[in-house]
């Protein structure tokens, strides 16, 4: 009789306990992309006649992301991804060995606690660090990733659809209109061949990093100021001790414009410079005191119109004779296709340079259909790279579609990059 009565009791009690825990709410995203495009490669390999090679990339990428609150003032929350990818070098003559490239990270992984709710905030994990406002650049964001897996983006975008963030701690504090935050990332490193799993949970940190970020409001004007001290330490490839530091303002002028300008500057940063454009020989170069900036505005023409208008500079970026160097050994480079380093695309499309020009004009045509249009301009050179594209978005679903395209000389990053056009077709699913 006392095991008939326990059973039931202790199924009771198990039910009771689950439902005592808390909800962790969990919502997911499914996008699927073929990527359709055409590029410049040797017919025969390095070294023979360049035709225009087309392939279709592949990728597939699923998202999950949950958020609970187990006590009160105490939040937890994470994302994880997964990407499926049937060419991630963009090359149509490096297809992978299994035919498909997997790839996964935990981009989020946090729990917060607000110590005084309200005031003082303790977070600790995995953090994504996004201060910057640009939207095809972002010169205030002194430790960020950038778009996760390389994929395909439908437009140059600053903020990726998935960002990895970073493991360490912060510190909140807010005081009115004012907020004082610190960040702390510590070094995380490991091999790619012994440790390869940890691979799939995270990036590598390379650097100890402590980010002091300062934030106000005053009227309708928004000002935050960051500082960045980084080291590789004892046994790192650079073990200096370096800083960086920047200055953001952004403005509402009317209800319909909006006015923005950063500004960055790190005592050194690392490039891949050209020695010899002919020999095809490089060497990495330290280059002191690099300044990024940013000046844009978006302005809501009407209630469905918009149009966001940027300028960026990169002292990164190279000019005069360095530039000139850059194109020909890119030109060069096309005929050995692979075989000597990529220094015009080593921090992606349309960045070899210092000045660049954006635009980007979006109409919503009706509550679900939306229509844009957008060009990015290589001032020094001139080129530039444009696209259109339209979406569809409902409640569990969207669909997406756009081209984008390069146009310039045969001596402008255009001309030198291998990429032609690009079809990209995507289908996302929510859930």
């Amino acid at each position: 009789m006392i095991a008939r009565v326990a059973k039931p009791a202790l199924v009771a009690g198990l039910l009771l306990a689950v439902a005592g825990l808390p909800v962790f709410a969990l919502q997911g995203e499914i996008d699927v992309d073929a990527v359709p495009s055409a590029a410049l490669a040797p017919m025969q390999g390095p070294g023979s006649q360049l035709i225009q090679a087309e392939a279709t990339r592949l990728t597939s990428q699923f998202a999950v992301s949950g958020q609970t609150s187990p006590i009160e003032d105490l939040t937890l929350s994470g994302t994880t991804w997964l990407l499926l990818d049937s060419l991630p070098s963009y090359n149509p003559l490096a297809v992978p060995g299994t035919r498909l490239a997997l790839s996964s990270r935990v981009f989020q992984a946090d729990a917060s606690w607000q110590i005084i709710p309200g005031t003082l905030i303790w977070d600790t994990g995995k953090q994504i660090i996004h201060p910057s406002s640009g939207f095809f650049r972002a010169p205030l964001n002194l430790m960020s990733r950038g778009a996760a897996g390389n994929v395909p983006q439908q437009i140059p975008a600053a903020a990726p659809q998935w960002e990895e963030g970073w493991i360490g701690t912060r510190l909140l504090w807010i005081v009115g209109d004012i907020s004082f935050e610190e960040f702390f990332a510590p070094r995380l490193v490991w091999s790619s061949d012994v440790d390869a799993a940890l691979g799939y949970l995270s990036a590598q940190q390379n650097d100890f990093m402590n980010q002091v970020r300062v934030q106000a409001h005053v009227g309708g004007v928004d000002l935050q100021v960051l500082a960045l001290v980084s080291a590789g330490g004892p046994g790192s490839a650079d073990p200096a001790l370096h800083a960086q530091g920047g200055v953001g303002v952004d403005a509402n002028v009317g209800d319909r414009l909006t006015v923005r300008g950063e500004l960055s500057l790190a005592d050194s940063l690392s490039r891949l410079a050209v020695v010899d454009p002919v020999l095809l020989s490089t060497s990495s170069q330290s280059v002191p005191w690099v300044i990024r900036a940013l000046a844009g505005l978006t302005w809501s023409i009407t209630t469905k119109t918009s149009l966001i208008v940027e300028y960026a500079y990169d002292g990164l970026g190279f000019a005069g004779s360095d530039y000139a160097n850059v194109i020909q050994y890119s030109r060069n480079r096309l005929e050995n296709f692979g075989s000597v380093p990529d220094v015009l695309g080593q921090f992606g499309s349309f960045r070899a340079a210092q000045h660049y020009g954006f635009a980007r004009l979006a109409e919503n045509i009706t509550d679900q259909l939306t229509a844009q249009g957008w060009i990015e301009v290589n001032v020094q050179d001139p080129s530039a790279m444009d696209g259109i594209g339209l979406a569809v978005t409902n409640d569990g679903w969207g669909l997406s579609g756009s081209i984008t395209n390069t146009w310039g000389g045969s001596n402008s990053e255009a001309g030198a990059s291998a990429f032609l056009w690009q079809l990209d077709i995507e289908l996302k699913l929510f859930f």
